[in-house]
């Protein structure tokens, strides 16, 4: 039958015979996380991450063990913490960890983190800790464009078009000559875009001084940029919320 020995420094005794030693082994069982380090992006539907188990010795029935944070809970919130389930006659189990997005109390780009490990009343635990670090994914529709402009700025055009239906969602209104900086807010339904920018003399934004370029951004988040010596055109392709 197969056994997985998992030797404790702590509780180690070492043997000394003319210079060779022998280390006594733990042939228990004993449950624990096999990670000491995760991150997770919680979607704004919140999710439930697992994370791998292992147990020294299989059974013949399900077995079921708790988990307790090592230190303080999570001061962002949004956090409960599930069991250790581990089936018959398996050496892997899984830790399952809840997140709820909309009890988060993070910002877009902030993150928490803790740490967690196994308990059980009646089976030894690995000394493993697993520290999972935290945040929100940024959820975001209100976009906003930006372009900064050569001198010929009445010769470039710029457009999003929606990839699953072909409709151009926004095009920006035409520009005087000189230099500039253009801004607007772009609603942009969750989906997949091609962002478009044209120069109708051909040679892109530069003027032989300035340089121009674009981009769409919403929150931390930038979804596309572009611009500068393109020719005629340049596409980029994004998408938001997917």
């Amino acid at each position: 039958m197969k056994k997985i020995f998992i030797t404790f420094s702590i509780v180690a005794s070492i043997l000394f015979t003319s210079c060779e030693y022998d280390a006594v082994m733990y042939e228990g069982t004993a449950v624990g996380l096999n990670e000491s380090s995760a991150q997770v992006s919680v979607p704004d539907t919140g999710s439930s991450e697992t994370f791998a188990v292992t147990i020294t010795s299989p059974s013949s029935e399900a077995r079921t063990f708790g988990l307790q944070y090592v230190g303080d809970a999570p001061a962002a919130g949004g956090v409960t913490l599930g069991s250790i389930n581990v089936p018959a006659n398996s050496y892997e189990g899984t830790a399952t960890v809840d997140f709820d997005f909309n009890a988060i109390n993070l910002a877009d780009g902030e993150t928490d983190s803790f740490s967690i490990k196994a308990t059980s009343e009646t089976t030894d635990v690995f000394g493993t800790v697993l520290e999972i670090e935290y945040f929100k994914a940024v959820v975001c529709n209100d976009a906003t464009f930006t372009i900064n402009t050569d001198l010929w700025a009445d010769e470039t055009g710029f457009s999003i078009t929606d990839d699953a239906t072909g409709n151009v969602v926004y095009t920006m209104p035409a520009l005087a000559r000189g230099v500039q900086t253009f801004t607007a807010d772009v609603f942009l339904a969750d989906g997949c875009y091609t962002a478009t920018i044209t120069d109708s003399y051909g040679d892109g934004q530069v003027d032989g001084t300035v340089t121009g370029n674009y981009e769409i951004t919403c929150s931390i988040l930038t979804f596309a940029s572009g611009g500068g010596s393109f020719g005629a055109s340049q596409s980029r392709s994004f998408c938001v919320n997917q």
